[in-house]
């Protein structure tokens, strides 16, 4: 059959067209992506604030034009930029929201990044951070244009632009990091115990944090008519609905509070505050969740201390491993890893609360008291652990297997073998005698290494399938000369 050039001509020019419209599709679709990146949850973000600030204003009776100004202010605070207000700076700002942003900005990223080449992972996460700084800067221009009006004063522009980008890299990093941990692990170059014990020490920092959810809901149903008290200082039902939404955002700065006092460490809010063998009074915000604060020292100490132990065992017992030294690494590194973790929620969780000073809990206590938590009681479970028979018959079998002893009956490559790799006393001579088998039979068993492997006892070729194509021949394994080499003999007559 002749095809002619015309129509091989006009089939490519199709195809380079068809492809082309492919091309075009694909670059539009992308850049459509990015677009929502970087802008759609920021865009999102900004359009809620502006509805809750119209509802709150229209609930106080105040008029709207200092409206821009309480969404630009609301949009910083979210992202956790200290606020001065009437000369006031409040610096703990709740944490509910940021934490909703960060993992709404992870899943977007992670679809986006899902979609992509590894070179293209850098567009996503600066198309991430890039939208929500503009807005930032718009939000910075709102709230000094309106100074004015609202008592808001012009926060520093560095340490807003720096929180932005605080915010959305780390939910864009957590979005194009989700499901490539092995990768980033393998490139890093890691030890092989580190994810063990990064995965030991998220199980100790959750474990801290439900201990501590648990007992903020005990403590405010114990306080239940303190609670009760405040919201009826709210001026009716749109003011304790007011002090009820602000006390749910401020949830986990309370939990990370809880937390910390479970290991050990000071939480207060201004003067008023205590650990777990301590308690003193002072002013507090009128929030209903500030009732959760001890007046005195509580009788349920120890049973406090048994529950972080707990977490601490559950978290040695996912660090721990036969062999007693990667043990002991992998525990070391879970309580540092678990200690990080907890200074940096500590630190985010508090700060300035105007004049009644500061809230939260003792940083560098909680780093301490974290470590030596997870690093004792790992060491001791580690201990225990490790003593047990069951853990020394597996320690055996692990070593007998880390030092690659090698099983003979398996089957060996001949290029891992070299002379005298193999003793002959090591070898069984049934397996490869020979006087037994019929020299017809083409079976592994039965070759002798004689020289001449092309020809049978009678002097007939072995192989008639090399010649004869029709003929079916029995598949043939290397003779045992090849594998395991020519056994020579000792001089002295002895081998």
């Amino acid at each position: 059959m002749v095809i002619s050039t015309g129509d091989t001509l006009s089939t490519r020019l199709r195809e380079l067209r068809r492809a082309q419209r492919r091309h075009d599709a694909h670059s539009a679709g992308s850049t459509r992506e990015l677009v929502v990146v970087a802008f759609g949850v920021g865009a999102a973000t900004m359009l809620l604030i502006v509805v809750l600030a119209l509802a709150s204003l229209l609930a106080a009776g105040s008029s709207l034009t200092g409206l821009t100004a309480a969404a630009g202010a609301m949009w910083l605070s979210v992202h956790q930029v200290p606020l001065t207000i009437s000369e006031v700076t409040i610096g703990i700002l709740p944490l509910l929201p940021t934490l909703v942003i960060v993992a709404i900005v992870a899943r977007v990223t992670a679809g986006a990044a899902s979609r992509r080449g590894r070179s293209e992972i850098a567009a996503v996460l600066l198309a991430a951070v890039a939208g929500p700084l503009l807005i930032t800067v718009l939000s910075l221009a709102l709230v000094m244009d309106g100074s004015t009006v609202l008592t808001v004063a012009s926060p520093n522009v560095l340490v807003a632009l720096a929180c932005t980008v605080a915010v959305h890299g780390v939910g864009a990093g957590l979005g194009v990091c989700h499901g490539r941990w092995a990768e980033i692990g393998a490139r890093l170059g890691v030890a092989d115990w580190a994810p063990n014990a990064l995965r030991a020490a998220a199980v100790a920092v959750v474990g801290l944090l439900s201990a501590g959810a648990l007992l903020l809901v005990v403590r405010l149903v114990w306080q239940f008519s303190v609670v009760g008290d405040v919201l009826t200082q709210g001026n009716g039902v749109a003011g304790a609905l007011g002090l009820t939404v602000l006390s749910i955002l401020y949830l986990p700065n309370m939990v990370i509070g809880a937390a910390a006092v479970l290991v050990g460490a000071d939480a207060h809010i201004g003067t008023a505050g205590g650990d777990l063998f301590s308690a003193h009074g002072g002013s507090v915000p009128p929030l209903p969740i500030a009732a959760v604060l001890p007046s005195t020292v509580s009788v349920a100490a120890p049973g406090l201390m048994l529950l972080t132990a707990i977490v601490a065992i559950v978290a040695a017992r996912r660090a721990s491993h036969v062999d007693p030294m990667r043990a002991t690494r992998t525990v070391a590194a879970t309580a540092g890893l678990a200690a990080v973790a907890m200074v940096l929620l500590t630190w985010i969780g508090g700060g300035e609360l105007g004049e009644l000073g500061s809230a939260g809990a003792t940083v560098p206590a909680t780093g301490v008291f974290t470590f030596g938590w997870f690093a004792v009681v790992g060491m001791v479970v580690t201990l225990v652990h490790g003593l047990l028979p069951s853990t020394r018959a597996a320690r055996r079998a692990w070593y007998a297997g880390d030092d690659g002893v090698a099983d003979l009956d398996n089957d060996l490559d001949a290029e891992d073998l070299e002379y005298g790799d193999l003793d002959s006393d090591d070898l069984d001579r049934d397996r490869f005698d020979t006087d037994d088998h019929d020299t017809d039979d083409h079976d592994t068993d039965g070759l002798l290494a004689t020289g001449s492997g092309d020809l049978d006892a009678e002097g007939r070729d072995a192989f008639p399938g090399d010649d004869d194509p029709t003929v079916e021949v029995e598949p043939v394994r290397a003779p045992a000369s090849m594998v395991f080499g020519v056994q020579y003999t000792d001089p002295d007559g002895r081998g």
